[in-house]
């Protein structure tokens, strides 16, 4: 193991509590030099953030709260259950044409400028077409590829497709994508692919310039994906027996597996570097790395790093070049930031 990490003197703080919510914590990677990195988390109707400074040293907490629709989607009030969307999924989204702050909720998928300040789009899910597997109504699932395509998923198993303008709030569905029989667990892409995961552990491989869908890896057992990544042509998946996969994106066979951790894994990341990050209810930080290609995949352990009585929630690599990782834990309002 090569990979020795010393937590930052000083840890992320936000205001709430981190939720117990598959990849629960986020990062918005600046893509100017003088702009300032950002971290969140969930918890419960809220997102807390904090914008903090390279060293670490200067942070400013920020949070939102996601709005409340009633009827005819008009606003109802804040404190009436009825009507009270659950966040299940947060996340920074860079598209060249912008960034975005995307919550998916339990009731709607709604957009705001990365600093939460400016709300610029509410989505309300389809609350009456039937669905064979799922009892709830939910989002989950966030990416953004090409110019201005912005995807999430949701519990019927559809993803969403939005199209984002350069700016203003005239953000509208573009497209609604059937394709899964299960809720949507994450979707991941890079230049030319979409990758859609779901709740019984089927992956399906999209085209992300035509939206036609390319390959179908079927489950390799009863258990759930709960994240997945992508590095290079090769998917990472994890799964709630504690198991991570790896497949060829383009042929959908399985290229290796590792029996990565004790408990159900809730985030795994990669980095361009080959660097995959996994996180889990056994308080253990993970860190392999993958060298090869898919078809001739090399997997070997860097790092072990336990996080003593903490259900880990979210994993984020802080560059994408580097192995500086920063972690969300169950029930707290410290973001780790583990430091190479």
């Amino acid at each position: 193991m090569s990979i020795k990490y010393t937590p930052a003197a000083q840890p992320v703080l936000v205001k709430w509590s981190a939720s117990h919510l598959s990849n629960n914590l986020t990062i918005y990677r600046p893509t100017e030099p003088r702009q300032l990195k950002m971290f969140g988390t969930s918890h419960k109707s809220g997102f807390a953030m904090a914008t903090v400074s390279e060293d670490g040293t200067k942070q400013i907490q920020g949070q939102v709260i996601c709005r409340a629709i009633g009827k005819n989607n008009t606003p109802a009030p804040e404190n009436d259950a009825r009507f009270i969307a659950y966040i299940v999924q947060a996340a920074y989204v860079n598209l060249p044409v912008r960034n975005l702050l995307v919550l998916a909720c339990t009731k709607s998928i709604q957009i705001y400028e990365p600093d939460g300040t400016t709300h610029l789009h509410i989505h309300m899910l389809d609350k009456t077409s039937p669905n064979r597997t799922e009892s709830s109504i939910y989002s989950r699932g966030i990416t953004g590829f090409g110019q201005n395509s912005l995807c999430v998923g949701n519990h019927q198993g559809e993803i969403l497709l939005f199209s984002i303008p350069p700016k203003g709030t005239n953000i509208f569905l573009k497209e609604t994508i059937p394709g899964h029989q299960h809720g949507i667990t994450s979707l991941v892409s890079n230049s030319e692919l979409l990758i859609s995961s779901d709740t019984n552990g089927t992956i399906l491989i999209w085209d992300n310039r035509t939206m036609l869908q390319k390959n179908v890896i079927e489950p390799m057992d009863d258990s759930g994906i709960t994240s997945t990544s992508i590095w290079k042509n090769c998917i990472a998946a994890s799964y709630a027996n504690g198991m991570i996969r790896f497949f060829d994106a383009g042929n959908a066979q399985i290229s290796g597996s590792i029996t990565a951790h004790a408990r159900c894994i809730n985030a795994i990341d990669c980095n361009e570097e080959g660097l995959v990050a996994s996180v889990s209810d056994d308080c253990y930080v993970r860190i392999w790395k993958l060298s090869g290609d898919a078809e001739n995949l090399q997997i070997s352990h860097e790092c072990n790093y336990h996080i003593e009585n903490s259900q880990l929630v979210g994993v984020k690599f802080l560059h994408l070049l580097r192995s500086d990782i920063a972690v969300s834990t169950y029930d707290s309002t410290e973001i780790i930031v583990l430091r190479a």
